[in-house]
């Protein structure tokens, strides 16, 4: 019987995970007893590796380091998600979590460059916001807080500065922009409703509405990226 998403169950008897510190979050998918817990929720997030792939195919030469970065952050993203859905562990929660601020924190730096309140080389800045998110995590985790509300926080960030430069743009060249906000509104209507236990059934090792967040979220970055590509590269 299904409890909600902050009821935390045990690791099935047998698992090779148990015995590690159990997250705070569970999500529709029931956890089995192998090296992979939750099927749907763990090779879902495949889809960030070839997106990833087609962005390293798309690059040009001449594009900048922060446009770059989008390959190495889609994979990180990836990774550390499969791992947590994989493993239902704690440890593998927290790169989960380090993987989606380094995805918005890489956003943020690029809309302050643009503002130009970020100057020269962008990878301190950009460090030092993935140094604090890692501070907010344990700290979240030491009180029994959301995290999710520190990702919250972040992507309103991204989307004031955004609004700025909207502003001075006048709203040219925004097609892709609205293409990937629809699309992970779309990727987030998805997690709600498994989160909610609204479209939900656990023993179901196929589709999991949480395996369509990761694969429609995936695909928003691929729209995201062309944005940022018109506005960095003239």
């Amino acid at each position: 019987m299904d409890l909600g998403p902050r009821f935390i169950p045990p690791l099935p008897p047998g698992s090779p995970w148990a015995g590690f510190a159990l997250p705070d979050i569970k999500h529709c998918e029931d956890n089995l007893a192998g090296w992979i817990a939750a099927p749907s929720n763990t090779v879902s997030n495949l889809a960030y590796i070839v997106v990833a792939f087609w962005l390293w195919k798309k690059l040009k030469e001449g594009d900048p380091s922060t446009l770059r970065a989008f390959i190495p952050v889609t994979v990180f993203v990836g990774l550390t998600s499969f791992l947590f859905h994989a493993s239902f562990t704690f440890v593998f929660q927290f790169f989960d979590y380090l993987g989606m601020f380094f995805y918005v924190l890489l956003l943020l730096v690029l809309n302050l460059r643009r503002l130009g309140w970020v100057t020269g080389d962008w990878k301190p800045a950009y460090f030092a916001g993935v140094a604090a998110s890692v501070g907010a995590i344990l700290l979240f985790r030491r009180f029994a807080l959301p995290v999710q509300w520190l990702i919250v926080i972040q992507a309103a960030a991204v989307l004031l500065a955004e609004g700025v430069l909207w502003f001075r743009s006048q709203g040219r060249d925004y097609g892709h922009l609205w293409a990937g906000l629809a699309l992970m509104t779309a990727a987030e209507v998805f997690w709600l409703l498994d989160y909610r236990r609204i479209l939900c059934d656990p023993g179901d090792h196929f589709f999991q509405a949480h395996a369509a967040w990761h694969v429609i979220s995936a695909l928003s970055f691929v729209s995201v990226f062309h944005f940022y590509r018109k506005k960095l590269v003239r």
